[in-house]
């Protein structure tokens, strides 16, 4: 149960690591290199929401899918870990960021689209993924009820608003730090899900074997 300021701070650094926004950065910047710089932060904004909104609405909504579908929360931890260890081994291993796959996507859209850019591609699936989904999904049956839930919420506003300033001042950052500086952060955080991923696949099997083995 998510009751402990501990493990307040591992939600919030297992979600920053797993939404990273660096890991998109260069895809965001060659998006975005044809817009002036209140497209931009409309783009930024709309990403953080976006971010915001839906995984707010995975963690209040994830235990009634999870009911209709009729899984069980330790196959959620088994799945979701299985996933989070993919994604943290690619995201150690990996010797670019997603940016350096290229491609403009943004000089054909109109202002009519602008906005909406921030949605998709950037929100989602370049920022929020499968994993992350899961990964709140497990958070709220973790937490009890509304009350429990609030803290994490605020945790998702946060990291909201940290993607949010990031993608704003992303050209700043990218001169500050470099490419290099770019894989390294981008390694580390992997280093830090691919641990959380171990834990959550543990907590998984501390449950379903006593179960496997009373059958």
């Amino acid at each position: 149960m998510v009751t402990t300021m501990s493990n307040y701070l591992q939600i919030f650094i297992t979600l920053l690591s797993l939404l990273n926004p660096m890991f998109a950065l260069g895809q965001y910047l060659d998006m975005t290199k044809h817009m002036t710089q209140e497209d931009k932060q409309n783009i930024s904004i709309m990403c953080g929401l976006t971010v915001f909104a839906l995984l707010g609405s995975f963690l209040f909504l994830g235990q009634y899918i999870l009911t209709a579908l009729s899984i069980h929360a330790y196959s959620l931890r088994l799945g979701g870990g299985v996933i989070l260890l993919l994604l943290g081994i690619n995201l150690t291993l990996s010797s670019k960021s997603e940016g350096d796959k290229g491609g403009n996507v943004s000089q054909n859209y109109d202002q009519n689209r602008i906005k909406s850019l921030g949605v998709s591609p950037l929100g989602l699936p370049m920022v929020v993924g499968p994993a992350s989904m899961v990964l709140v999904i497990v958070y709220g049956e973790d937490a009890p009820g509304i009350v429990g839930k609030l803290p994490i919420l605020v945790i998702l506003a946060v990291i909201a608003t940290i993607i949010t300033i990031t993608f704003i001042l992303s050209s700043y950052i990218a001169r500050a730090i470099g490419d290099v500086g770019v894989v390294i952060i981008t390694k580390i955080m992997g280093l830090v899900v691919t641990a959380i991923a171990f834990e959550m696949i543990i907590a998984g099997m501390q449950t379903v074997v006593p179960i496997l083995m009373a059958k």
